[in-house]
Parts: C-alpha cells; structure tokens; sequence
C-alpha cells in the first residue's frame, strides 16, 4: 500500500541593496497617502500621537506605533509596542530591522516604501522578485469548461464571495465546509477548527458528516493535530489506518480511515490558529496530493478571513477602549484646577501631563477660611486607570479634610487615615503647602514626597524646605503623625513642587535628569512663571524627544519682588 506525507510551510527571500542620497519614506495606502516625509533627523517617530514626527490618521495605527531611527550610514525600523505590529516587505520584525532602498514597511494597514533618494521614479521600483512556479497563461492552461470542472470553480467562487459576506465565523465557515465538500467530493467527513488564542486547543466551528451524526466534529488524529498546528504544515495520509507514522492514534486505528487531509489556518503573524481537516472513508476514493494543494489554498483565504475578523473586533475592542479613555481623561481633567488662584502679591504656575490618557499624579488649590491657600501636590506609584480612580479619591479627600482641620498637619494625618480604611495596593506620596498671603509665611507638611524647594532672592541659594520633618506616605499606615514646618517668604523667593516624572525622567543614555538639574534651572530663573518653562524646556532637551515614562507635575509660585 502507498503511503505518503506531503509537507507545506511558508518561506521568505530578502534582497539587500546599498543606501544611497538622502533617505525619505513616502506613503502609498491610508488616510496619509501620497506625503513624503524626509529622515532628516537621528529618529522620526510615527503614530496616531500628536507628539510624534509622522502623525498617521489611520484609527488601526497604535498613538506611537514604530519609529525609524538613523545608524551611521544606514536605517533602522523598529516597533515601538504597538497593538497591530511592524512589518517589513511582509514580515513581522520582533527587532530593529535595517532597510534598504525601495523596502516596504506595513505600520498597520498603512503601507510605506522606504526611499534612499528624494526621487521614488513614480512610485516604480527596482526590486529583485524570485519566481516560485509559473504558469503558461498563453498556451492550454485556461480554465477547463466541462460538466465536472465547472462546479468546482463555482464552490470555489462561493467560498471567495461568502467570506466577504460577513465577519461572523460560526455564520461564515459552515458555508466555506460545505463548498469545499463541493471541490473535494472525495470527503466523507469534515470540520474547520479555530483556537481562540495561537497555542490553545483549536475547537470546531463547522462540522460536516456525510455518513452519521452532523454536529459530531470527527475524531483527529493528535499526530497530525501537532504537525499541523505546532509546525504550520499541511499534511496529507493516505490509507492513515495503516500508516505507520500515525498507528500511536487510537482515533485513526478505530475509525480505518482510508485518507486523510489537514491544512492550517495561517495568521498575519505566520502561526497557525487552526485547521480544515477531511477523510474519506471510500478506499476507492482517496484524496491526492491535488487534492492537498487546493486545501491549502482554500485554507490561506479561510486564514486570512479570520485574521482580518479578528483584526476587525481588536479594533472595536480597541477603538471602544479608546473612547472610554477618553471619557476618563475629560473626567479626570474635572478633578484638577482648570485655572491658578489670583493672589495678590504673589505668582502661581502649574504644569500636568499624565504618561497615558489618565495619571496618577495630582495637584489641587484650596481656599481656606481664613484667607490662606492650600497647595497640595500628590503621586500615587504606577499610573494609568488604577492610579487615576484613587487619584479622583485622593482629590476629593483632600478638599475635606483641609476645611475639616484647621493645622496642617491635622488635615493630612486624618487624609491618612482615611486613605487606609480601605486595603489599596497604591501608596501616595504627598506634599501640602499652605500659604499665608498676608503674613508672607508657607507651612508644609510632606508626606514621603519630595521636598518643596524654594530659592532665596537674597542670597540666591537653593534649599528644601522640612526636609527633616517628611513622613511616611499617605495610604500604608494609618497611625502616622505628621510634622509641619513654616518659613517666612521675601519678596522675590520661589517655591517649586514637583513629582518624580521630572526627577526621574531619563535621558537617550540612561541617566536620570536629577534634583541637582532642577536646584539649577530654579537658581536661574526670574519667577514661578520663568520656573516652569525653564524646566520643561531643560526635561525636553535632556530627554531628547524620547516617550514619556511616567505622569509629570510641577507646582510653582513665588513672592512679586519690590
């Protein structure tokens, strides 16, 4: 008896060319199509952000999706996290992958050729192709118009049609088996298996049996499940009772199948997620290998249909995920001053900028009843939705206890106490300022924050003020006593608060910009005004243009000078 396993698997040819003249990108699908853009600078970031260099309008394109980045005299892409990934002339990269000219890049649904010259020749390009097999389209290779070949082109074209009908699998597959037991009559039995996720055990969306119960998925054989979904190839058995590299299958031996057929369903990210599997029962009907390569065909489009149904509902996902945080960063935007105090004889300025579309970082001004100003200025570790929902938390708790409490450091020990009746897996690291604008005095109250730094206009020198008298942060013990200092302010002193997004932010090299670079952009600076645009400018220099890590804040305000 003849037996035989036939192999299918996917392979890919890359040709390298040298990078001459001046590098652009130019895009030819999507919303941006037809701009040029030159790589004029060490690193052009693209994405749907509006910080980026290439922003793309395409709703399927991650905020900050994949940047080129210049090395010596050649090109890198690499992908930045997106959710959709970066292909190079087809291929996912899992790293940095250098360029070359007229190669093809696929950010999303946005396809993009790479240019080593201002010139793209028309969008034409020179690039080697290899060729697999050919066809003879002008000899007797036509399409055959008989009584027996006509049904199976029509199956064929259903099967195309039906899988643009919809993107509902369990509607759509169903009609994809039935069709193909119109192609392949051979069949006794059939079904298409799909895995929710690429590793996890396919179950069957379509089921078809000719000879017994329709609903029941015929039995598969785990030898040919593993070959097929572990290493992406389609298999063909004939007489599979009696193969010898599949007699392990209790399945198999049962059921005497005379032939057997699996292809896999392929992704976009070259794995498989699936199967289309058939036997045939009739020892006078087997499958031939024909007969496999029309089943990977048919399988490759089924592939590519579910891939594309299940971009489709990632991108509902993600497109519903985006308005909501949306809505969450409009929330959160209510929690914080849309405006700074007027005080007379003094100058208030403030930054926020969350690392996502909604931070953990918190900053608030107070009216006191007796004419003082509360100036708080909060970090819950992390960021993100968790850090923000106890930030409103915080914002709210704050205001009452300041107009509850009438010392500082009451207001802060019973916040405290209230952030720690519930169990957070959050600390908050908290500073409290409370200015006297009558008596030109500050009273803080640190809870494991960073101290507020104030510069002297007299002498020029830069200090932290209650240093010495900081506690442990808000939320992980709730008998805490907090101390208060107070200091008088002269005209023409500035206090800044910060939080560690500006501290902590790091440069292209690895250092972190530092409390020493903060104490000098204060020492230099004219008021609270010139205090954070000095140092907004400084943390955009030093970090040079790389994404922002975490939630950044600065609170600044200072005495008018006589």
């Amino acid at each position: 008896m003849e037996r035989q396993l036939l192999g299918w698997n996917r392979s890919s040819h890359f040709f390298e060319t040298t990078v001459v003249g001046m590098a652009s990108i130019k895009i030819i699908s999507g919303a941006n199509s037809g701009e040029t853009y030159p790589l004029d600078v060490r690193e052009v970031l693209l994405g749907r952000h509006p910080d980026c260099q290439v922003v793309l309008k395409d709703s399927t394109v991650s905020r900050r999706h994949a940047r080129f980045v210049k090395e010596g005299d050649h090109f890198l892409v690499d992908d930045v996290g997106s959710q959709h990934g970066t292909r190079v002339n087809g291929e996912v990269i899992r790293s940095s992958q250098r360029l070359h000219d007229q190669d093809e890049v696929q950010i999303s649904q946005v396809r993009i050729v790479f240019l080593t010259d201002a010139d793209d020749s028309n969008g034409k390009t020179d690039r080697p192709s290899t060729i697999i097999t050919s066809v003879d389209v002008l000899g007797d290779a036509g399409l055959a118009d008989d009584s027996q070949t006509a049904p199976k082109w029509r199956a064929l074209l259903d099967i195309t049609r039906s899988l643009g009908v919809s993107l509902d699998l369990k509607l759509i597959l169903p009609n994809v088996l039935e069709n193909i037991f119109q192609i392949l009559p051979e069949a006794s039995r059939g079904c298409i298996m799909v895995a929710e996720r690429v590793g996890e055990e396919p179950l069957p969306y379509a089921v078809k049996n000719s000879t017994g119960n329709a609903d029941a998925p015929p039995p598969i054989s785990r030898t040919i499940t593993n070959k097929v979904m572990t290493q992406c190839k389609a298999v063909l058995s004939t007489d599979a009772g009696e193969d010898e590299r599949f007699q392990a299958s209790e399945s198999v031996l049962e059921l005497k199948m005379r032939s057997v057929l699996c292809a896999p369903l392929v992704g976009s990210a070259d794995e498989a997620f699936g199967m289309i599997h058939l036997d045939a029962q009739d020892p006078a009907h087997q499958f031939t290998s024909d007969d496999l390569e029309i089943l990977v065909n048919i399988a490759n489009l089924v592939g590519q249909a579910v891939d594309h149904a299940r971009l489709h509902e990632t991108q509902l996902q993600f497109d519903r995920r985006e308005r909501d945080m949306e809505t969450a960063r409009q929330v959160q935007q209510h929690f914080l001053p849309a405006d700074h105090p007027n005080i007379e004889g003094y100058l208030i300025s403030d930054y926020y900028k969350p690392a996502d579309a909604v931070g953990g970082d918190y900053f608030g001004y107070t009216d006191l009843p007796d004419g003082q100003l509360a100036i708080a200025v909060g970090d819950v570790a992390g960021h993100g939705v968790p850090a923000a929902l106890l930030m409103a938390r915080l914002c709210s708790e704050t205001r009452y206890c300041l107009v509850t409490d009438i010392i500082p450091s009451d207001a802060v020990q019973s916040l405290n106490q209230q952030l720690t009746k519930q169990t957070f897996s959050f600390f908050i690291t908290f500073a409290l300022c409370v200015l006297d604008p009558v008596r030109h005095e500050l009273t803080v109250v640190n809870a494991g924050h960073m101290p507020p730094l104030i510069r002297r206009a007299k002498t020029g020198e830069v200090d932290e003020i209650g240093a010495d008298a900081a506690s442990m942060p808000l939320g992980i013990e709730s008998e805490v006593s907090y101390q208060q200092t107070t200091v008088a302010l002269e005209p023409g002193d500035i206090v800044v608060m910060y939080t560690d997004g500006i501290s902590e932010c790091p440069s292209p090299s690895g250092p972190q910009f530092g409390i020493e670079r903060i104490r000098q952009v204060i020492a230099n600076a004219r008021d609270a005004r010139d205090v954070t645009g000095s140092l907004l400018r400084e943390v955009s220099e030093f970090t040079k243009g790389m994404m922002q890590e975490d939630d950044t804040c600065i609170v600044a305000f200072s005495r008018n000078a006589e």
